[in-house]
């Protein structure tokens, strides 16, 4: 799989705390239409199966809203976020929806510890661990090229 195939697979999603809530995050930035205007991000607490989950996205649809996922379960998006041990940058990563066998990857990536924000990166289909190691790398120089390209505009 090269660079230029996940690129293309890639959408990019900025949520931000939503003002007097500890876990209610509104999408600020990204595509409408494709994931949910609000998520609640918090730590997991369900049962574990073969991975260990440490955090879970819920967002709902609201009934006029458009969405990707919006059929897929009656209006919500749930996915547990695991810990990528290779990638410690990453807050983690979840999958939508296997169950349907969609197969798109989110992966959490947050300066902050998602304390204020946080980005959601999707990769449509890409959610099959044998991929997990292309994307991760291409996400991680992406992050890295960006931080590199914001560092050269603030010195300009």
């Amino acid at each position: 799989m090269n660079t230029e195939f996940i690129k293309l697979k890639h959408e990019v999603f900025t949520y931000q705390l939503k003002e007097g809530t500890k876990s209610s995050y509104l999408l600020i930035e990204g595509k409408k239409n494709l994931f949910t205007e609000r998520l609640s991000f918090l730590p997991y607490k369900g049962k574990t199966g073969i991975r260990t989950a440490k955090y879970q996205i819920d967002g709902y649809y609201k009934k006029n809203d458009l969405g990707l996922y919006k059929a897929l379960n009656s209006g919500k998006i749930h996915t547990k976020i695991m810990k990528a041990d290779d990638f410690p940058m990453f807050v983690g990563w979840g999958e939508i929806d296997e169950r349907k066998n969609v197969y798109d990857l989110i992966i959490i990536y947050s300066t902050n510890n998602c304390k204020e924000s946080f980005e959601v990166h999707l990769f449509k289909g890409l959610a099959k661990i044998e991929f997990h190691n292309e994307v991760f790398s291409y996400l991680q120089s992406f992050i890295n090229n960006r931080s590199t390209f914001n560092s050269l505009n603030e010195v300009a």
